[in-house]
């Protein structure tokens, strides 16, 4: 069972459906990507955490809650 705070990197398997919250990136200077629509995503359990959906830099996400 995930809990609040656990990271990921871009390619894992997501272990538990929930939403996660952008921790760190390393975007390559994209102003779109500073969106808010870029800081949470849901994701569902078997899936791979995907890079910033702008300049498909490589980011840390953080687990928030289950969905």
């Amino acid at each position: 069972m995930l809990k609040r705070g656990d990271t990921f990197n871009i390619g894992e398997i997501c272990l538990e459906s929930g939403v996660y919250r952008l921790k760190d990136r390393d975007c390559k200077g994209n102003s779109g990507c500073k969106s808010e629509d870029q800081r949470e995503i849901p994701l569902v359990k078997g899936k791979k955490f995907p890079p910033c959906r702008n300049c498909k830099g490589r980011v840390i996400w953080e687990f928030v809650r289950k969905a």
